[in-house]
């Protein structure tokens, strides 16, 4: 049959089938047109329903007509709704609607069906058409194309977040490093280096007996009547700048400082070791002279010269860490109780060394001797050391 009226499907569902579709007649005038065409054109297609009102065509470089459409009937075409192009800020017209599909003749009406798919590969650039998925048939390829290309940029996005978030752990983990250096850095200034690796790797830290361990205890002369005198701040800034050499000093000979309690500065040389030997009271004896030496540079808050009490002894101790919130490595035993006597003993400006730690240093020739009498010797200080108790210089 040749009457449109016998057709076994009606307009409508054809229109909605293939929503991009145009039947054009021998003058290439519009007889249909599916239903998002209808759309996007508007109700203009009233008036006016030539072919090249509408559409521009690309492909094939031919000239708009029937008999040459016919001609290359077997070719791709490709045209531009020219309601939907606009001129960009250069001045150059954009497409923005390019329809792609082939020209079928109808040779029971002698017209042809352009039967057609919008040129997209994005779910945006369909929407900048003003068009949406349901718009393009399910059996229309390009429908599979957009769903594929949201999927490849829905992975892609995935592929950078997770980049991003690599990168981002690889930033927390080196930052994390960071403070764990910091944290073992700390650890290994506050206590001696085998206790720092124990706690490091949260192993038991027993307490342990440490013999030859050479103490030192130092204290400034008057430092009471200074704090009355001066303001807190001062009396800090005073200690800060002494303190500060202090633990220079103490670094560069590897002693461990015990605790500084106000004015009172305390080393020990031995302690990280399961025994001291006479090179580390060789050490401490150096720390003293050279605290003698800087606190001849440091002033009071009152401009006047400060000085300094200190005492070294030489013996054994029990050593433990103290405490869990803010633990402590401290000394204890008879011993440590003698070398803060021998600071007491001592005479500002000097430093008093016991029986023990001059039989360690004795033989080291950079130093001064003056030996003092028996009696200068701290209350407990046990009769079966031979020996008394000397300056050192």
């Amino acid at each position: 049959s040749t009457s449109p009226q016998d057709l076994p499907i009606g307009v409508q569902t054809l229109c909605s089938t293939f929503p991009f579709h145009v039947i054009l007649d021998k003058e290439l005038q519009i007889k249909q047109m599916g239903s998002a065409l209808l759309r996007l054109i508007g109700p203009a297609i009233r008036h006016d329903r030539k072919f090249s009102t509408y559409f521009e065509l690309d492909q094939p470089d031919i000239t708009l007509g029937f008999q040459p459409i016919l001609c290359r009937i077997n070719a791709t075409f490709s045209v531009q709704l020219k309601s939907a192009t606009q001129i960009d800020d250069s001045g150059k017209r954009v497409t923005l609607m390019e329809l792609k599909g082939q020209m079928i003749h109808l040779p029971e009406s002698n017209a042809i069906l352009f039967l057609a798919s919008p040129l997209v590969e994005k779910l945006e650039q369909l929407k900048g058409r003003g068009l949406f998925l349901s718009d393009i048939p399910i059996h229309d390829a390009t429908r599979d194309l957009i769903l594929v290309s949201e999927q490849a940029n829905a992975q892609d996005g995935l592929k950078k977040r997770m980049e991003q978030i690599q990168k981002e752990l690889q930033q927390a983990s080196s930052e994390l490093e960071e403070e764990k250096k910091k944290t073992e850095n700390l650890l290994s200034s506050i206590f001696p280096h085998d206790v720092a690796n124990k706690l490091i790797n949260k192993q038991p830290i027993p307490a342990r007996h440490i013999q030859n361990v050479t103490m030192l205890f130092s204290d400034i002369v008057g430092f009471t009547a200074i704090c009355g005198k001066c303001s807190a701040m001062d009396v800090v800034e005073m200690l800060k700048s002494l303190y500060t050499k202090f633990d220079k000093l103490c670094g560069e000979l590897d002693l461990y400082k015990v605790e500084t309690i106000g004015d009172a500065y305390v080393v020990a040389g031995g302690v990280q070791n399961h025994c001291g030997t006479a090179e580390d009271a060789y050490h401490v004896a150096l720390m003293a002279v050279g605290m003698i030496d800087h606190i001849r540079d440091v002033l009071s808050p009152e401009g006047v010269p400060l000085k300094m009490r200190v005492g070294i002894h030489t013996g054994s101790v029990l050593s433990g860490v103290v405490g869990t919130k803010m633990p402590r490595y401290c000394l204890f035993g008879h011993d440590v109780t003698l070398a803060n006597k021998m600071e007491s003993e001592s005479e500002a400006g000097r430093i008093n060394i016991s029986p023990t730690t001059y039989e360690l240093i004795r033989e080291h020739k950079e130093f001064i001797f003056t030996e003092r009498p028996r009696s200068a010797l701290p209350d407990g200080f046990s009769s079966h050391v031979q020996g008394t108790c000397h300056f050192l210089e």
